[in-house]
């Protein structure tokens, strides 16, 4: 175990030099935000630049897309398909699904197929980051009894989840259902004992689909990728799932970083947050080699590991105890590791000059007043402390 310096911190900080482009510093593509989590989208992508990443692109809903763009000039967006508001409203009336699943249904939920529109981005970019604020596990846990629906639908479904979802609609039901629809229905888990199609539950629509298709594309991507927030509850609802229901294996790409917090990290390994906070160090060294990433486990004296390293950050305070610090934190990693520092050095910079400044935002605010969007202004003020920190002889 090792805890972390100001001195260690400033050795391991990427060099910046003079004869560079923006380029140099690498591409963070941000792939977050939701309908009604647009914030998250807007800190996760400015922090990135705030610890120097040359340049970040956000990937989200068009809705998304416009208010950032309407916050800052600093962030390139990028606007994703999603599903089309005819399309969910057919679905609604020929179903005629009860007004509280209807409600459950985001207009703004990106399609699978946005998938293909990020494919070149995902090639040009030096880092990818995926989940803050992106809402897709609330809708995986939202489940419609497919009992519920007056009329019959019989979905033929991949145990793998890995093809696209294939579909027979009964005649009356394709008459009123376009084919945008029919590509677009929701996944359907299959149940293990085969009990018939009218015992089973079909997750309401939500970027649950559009995740899973994107981590099918990206388990082999070899450049680092970070995994926050929705994205953590999206995978622990795979390896998780109700009993009744096939688990799914799960590979995440070789230089991955997860940053759950104690429920999403008990969430992963199926287990109590109580029992995991009494043994804060194994746990997170037990799923950072079950699943092969590195492991930021949040809380007061953060832990960071790969499975075998552990490094324990002594930095932070009540100040961070406010929504959307974790999607700063996440955006700092992103930005770290775009400039080409490893993930496991980037977590630790990351962490440690969060909680940085998160203390030197309450010196001047206070605990009470600090706001994750007030860390943006004093990121740069740690990064300066710890370069004028003097090494150790």
């Amino acid at each position: 175990m090792n805890t972390l310096t100001l001195e260690y911190i400033k050795s391991i900080l990427p060099p910046r030099p003079d004869n560079s482009h923006k380029m140099t510093f690498g591409h963070v593509l941000n792939i977050a935000g939701s309908l009604h989590y647009r914030g998250a989208a807007y800190l996760s992508s400015l922090s990135a630049l705030r610890v120097g990443a040359g340049y970040v692109t956000l990937a989200s809903s068009p809705s998304v897309c416009d208010s950032v763009n309407a916050l800052t000039p600093n962030i390139v967006t990028f606007a994703l398909r999603t599903l089309s508001p005819l399309s969910v409203h057919s679905l609604q009336r020929t179903a005629d699904l009860h007004l509280k699943d209807a409600q459950s249904v985001d207009v703004q939920t990106l399609s699978p197929q946005a998938v293909l529109q990020l494919r070149d981005k995902l090639t040009q970019a030096s880092v990818i980051s995926i989940g803050s604020g992106l809402s897709i596990g609330q809708s995986t846990d939202q489940c419609i009894d497919i009992t519920a629906i007056n009329t019959e639908l019989t979905v033929d479904v991949d145990v793998t989840l890995c093809t696209e979802i294939s579909t027979d609609l009964n005649s009356d039901l394709n008459s009123d259902l376009n084919s945008d629809l029919r590509s677009e229905l929701p996944i359907c888990n299959v149940i293990k004992d085969n009990r018939p199609h009218s015992n089973e539950l079909i997750p309401s629509q939500g970027n649950h689909r559009f995740f899973y298709a994107l981590l099918n594309e990206i388990h082999t991507y070899t450049k680092p990728v970070i995994f926050d927030a929705d994205a953590l509850n999206f995978i622990s609802h795979l390896l998780n799932p109700p009993v009744q229901f096939d688990t799914t294996t799960v590979t995440l790409p070789n230089k991955s970083i997860i940053t759950p917090h104690p429920k999403e990290l008990a969430r992963l390994l199926n287990m109590d947050v109580a029992t995991l906070q009494t043994q804060r160090m194994h746990f997170a060294r037990l799923a950072a080699k079950q699943l092969n990433t590195i492991v930021v486990l949040k809380g007061k004296n953060t832990v960071i590991t790969d499975g075998n390293d552990v490094f324990i950050n002594p930095t932070g305070n009540s100040a961070l105890a406010k929504a959307g610090t974790g999607d700063v934190l996440t955006g700092m990693i992103s930005g770290f590791c775009a400039q080409g520092v490893s993930p496991i050095n980037a977590a630790c910079l990351a962490v440690y000059l969060h909680g940085l400044a998160g203390e030197i935002a309450a010196e001047a605010l206070s605990e009470y007043g600090v706001l994750a969007s007030d860390l943006l202004d004093y990121i740069p003020k740690a990064i300066l402390r710890a370069l004028n920190t003097d090494p150790i002889n």
